[in-house]
């Protein structure tokens, strides 16, 4: 067997639906994402993010302790607002990482309630 060679990258992600089209309204106005209602299926949609691609569940559960996808933004208020406007929940204001970078984060629960977070470089 070879050994793996570099670090591996992810394909494909999941996110935790039960309401889908919640899902496909919220990330396609707040981050301009294209989702693929029904396919490959009624309960599982696929979407393509700005770097990797994968698929809304609606079988899955979300969870707020758990795993944290952080989205890199340009303008993080007017992304904030957005997220507001359009069914997410504002769980961390924005502020400054600090010495571990220079940028800024915050998080959020979106629609069906799965932990997020959002970072911009200023």
């Amino acid at each position: 067997m070879e050994d793996h060679i570099g670090p591996s990258s992810f394909c494909h992600i999941v996110i935790p639906a039960p309401d889908l089209e919640k899902a496909k309204l919220f990330y396609e106005a707040v981050f301009n994402w294209t989702v693929q209602k029904d396919i490959p299926g009624p309960k599982y949609w696929f979407f393509k993010s700005g770097n990797v691609g994968g698929a809304f569940d609606s079988n899955a559960r979300p969870a707020t302790d758990s795993i944290v996808l952080i989205l890199r933004v340009d303008d993080m208020i007017a992304i904030i607002e957005a997220i507001k406007k359009h069914g997410g929940t504002i769980t961390q204001e924005r502020s400054a990482i600090g010495e571990a970078s220079s940028g800024y984060d915050a998080h959020f629960l979106d629609p069906n309630g799965n932990a997020m977070g959002i970072y911009s470089a200023t």
